[in-house]
């Protein structure tokens, strides 16, 4: 069984079974309201909502924060007689990190229409129920480079930032190690990358050696030189672009001869 979710409201709410389509939203939101409201609850009790969708009924299983729960026995009855509702209260032993990963991310970026931010998260976001971070080990990384499909992934993950972030918060999930994975030491990194002396780099942006190895040992890069390597990495990109146009173009032109 692999776990998948998307968000009911505020709070996680996951499927069972990938292999199976979602309920409509609505739907789970309407029984779980109703459910609550004959008990004098609301959503802020929840902690999570699991769901099966293998047959034509559809079994919920309400998870209430630790104290949440009424303290009058609960007995479910109502109109929707295809759900089928149980529940329990959080214990502390029952840990969020066996419940939020990354597929839930893609999850609601899919339902965002944010493919390409689902992607880069498919590929190679991890997440371990407490903070986001890249999973690829640091030599594959490469995100400097920019012929590698991860350069694509960085420029998306700090571009879409601030939804990122909104989702994080949504799922309780701290996003620091990410940003900071993302953000290194630019100088060692796009010579690392681009495997490339310190002297090489200084030449081709027109700095100093010294400044360079200045900034690759101390580690503090002025907003200047940032974006002069950056804009280093840009053109490297429009020629990599160019390059695999030139590419097409010969082989569009091959096969009408």
């Amino acid at each position: 069984m692999i776990q998948v979710g998307k968000l009911f409201q505020k709070v996680p709410y996951y499927v069972r079974d990938l292999e199976c389509e979602y309920k409509i939203i609505h739907d789970i939101e309407e029984i779980v309201d109703e459910f609550l409201s004959n008990y004098m609850m609301t959503t802020a009790d929840l902690y999570s909502v699991f769901s099966n969708n293998r047959d034509s009924s559809t079994n919920l299983h309400l998870v209430f924060n630790d104290g949440a729960m009424p303290k009058i026995s609960i007995h479910p009855d109502f109109e929707h007689d295809v759900f089928d509702i149980t529940f329990e209260e959080l214990k502390d032993s029952k840990n969020k990190t066996t419940k939020v990963n990354s597929l839930m991310f893609i999850e609601e970026f899919q339902n965002r229409k944010e493919e390409a931010l689902a992607k880069t998260f498919d590929e190679i976001m991890g997440c371990d129920g407490e903070e986001l971070f890249i999973s690829l080990k640091q030599e594959k990384l490469d995100m400097f480079n920019p012929s590698s499909p991860n350069f694509d992934h960085r420029v998306n993950l700090i571009t879409k930032k601030e939804l990122i972030l909104e989702v994080c918060k949504l799922f309780d999930i701290s996003s620091t190690r990410l940003y900071t994975q993302l953000n290194p030491n630019i100088v060692k990194h796009v010579c690392k990358d681009l495997n490339i002396t310190y002297k090489a780099l200084a030449k081709e942006i027109g700095y100093k050696p010294d400044t360079i190895n200045k900034a690759a040992s101390l580690g503090k890069v002025s907003e200047q030189l940032n974006k002069a390597i950056n804009m280093y990495l840009e053109n490297l990109r429009l020629k990599e672009f160019l390059k695999d146009f030139d590419v097409m173009k010969y082989t569009l032109k091959k096969i009408l001869e």
